[in-house]
């Protein structure tokens, strides 16, 4: 995508790429404060992230101060060695309960929650939420995990993450499904800061099996983004959840008013917030003004 208004000034930047079926979200703070989420990749167009942002000048003249792993799932990680060897992240967060250096551990991991959810009777104090206690210099952060054991599906393992520069918080549920999400909202520390959210990544790639209508008794956000990929199953396009209700609605600069934006319509996004005020791209809104750039109306 091209410069963007905000470029060299003090904003918060977020930068969703389009990985298809995935998440790979840059996010970084007024202060230069780098943070990733995820790291999955474009098989069709083979933009990776530990290519694409040693371009941007990570891992030789910036840092990425941040990793942050949602869960352990291939199409959210496919891309970390690279990032491990390439870029160099100087922290690598992920649930505390599961330890995930390389993908060759992945089936493990996954294993090792399945058997410890058969083998464990389930209390109620096992399925309460727990709070990840972490450090970042610039920005606030707060992780919600739920324990290993407590849940069958392994996607109900996804760090429910909260980023805040200033006024503004975007929501980062990774694959959530309905069920982690009841469990999550037992705790009055995840409905504030549900409340406090503006920008919303949809859980589970905007699918149904990640929607809760109770979550929108505390989210109201700005803008809904969904990281996807059309997904077909014979001739019938799967369903998608009702997001649209939810979200208040961004001006983009092609003129139009959107409430959710998804990477599989829209292509690349971001979002840059300075003293409240958004300014809205993407990879269609870009082409469209340098469309128009090169076809002016005489």
């Amino acid at each position: 995508m091209g410069r963007c208004a905000a470029d060299n000034v003090e904003a918060m930047d977020i930068r969703i790429y389009d990985v298809e079926h995935g998440d790979c979200i840059l996010i970084l703070s007024n202060q230069g404060e780098a943070v990733l989420v995820d790291s999955g990749y474009n098989t069709t167009t083979g933009w990776r992230p530990s290519e694409g942002l040693v371009k941007q000048g990570f891992g030789e003249r910036r840092r990425l101060h941040h990793l942050i792993i949602t869960h352990p799932d291939q199409d959210h990680l496919a891309d970390l060695p690279g990032m491990l060897e390439k870029i160099r992240p100087l922290h690598v967060w992920q649930h505390p309960q599961l330890c995930l250096k390389n993908l060759s551990e992945l089936k493990a991991t996954l294993s090792k929650a399945q058997d410890a959810y058969a083998a464990r009777a389930k209390s109620t104090a096992e399925l309460q939420p727990i709070e990840a206690s972490r450090q970042f210099r610039t920005m606030e952060l707060r992780q919600f995990y739920l324990p290993v054991g407590s849940v069958r599906d392994v996607n109900d393992l996804s760090l429910l993450t909260f980023i805040k520069d200033g006024d503004f918080t975007v929501c980062l549920p990774g694959d959530l499904n309905a069920r982690g999400w009841r469990l999550h909202l037992q705790n009055k520390a995840v409905q504030h800061w549900l409340r406090e959210t503006n920008l919303f990544i949809a859980s589970h790639h905007g699918r149904p099996t990640g929607y809760l209508d109770k979550v929108f008794e505390f989210l109201s956000p700005k803008l809904i983004v969904i990281s996807d990929k059309e997904q077909i199953k014979g001739r019938t396009v799967t369903q998608r959840a009702p997001y649209r209700d939810h979200a208040r609605g961004v001006k983009l600069p092609d003129g139009s008013y959107r409430k959710v934006l998804t990477t599989r319509g829209d292509g690349r996004i971001r979002v840059v917030v300075k003293d409240g005020k958004w300014q809205v791209e993407t990879s269609r809104t870009m082409l469209f003004a340098a469309q128009s750039q090169s076809n002016p109306t005489k």
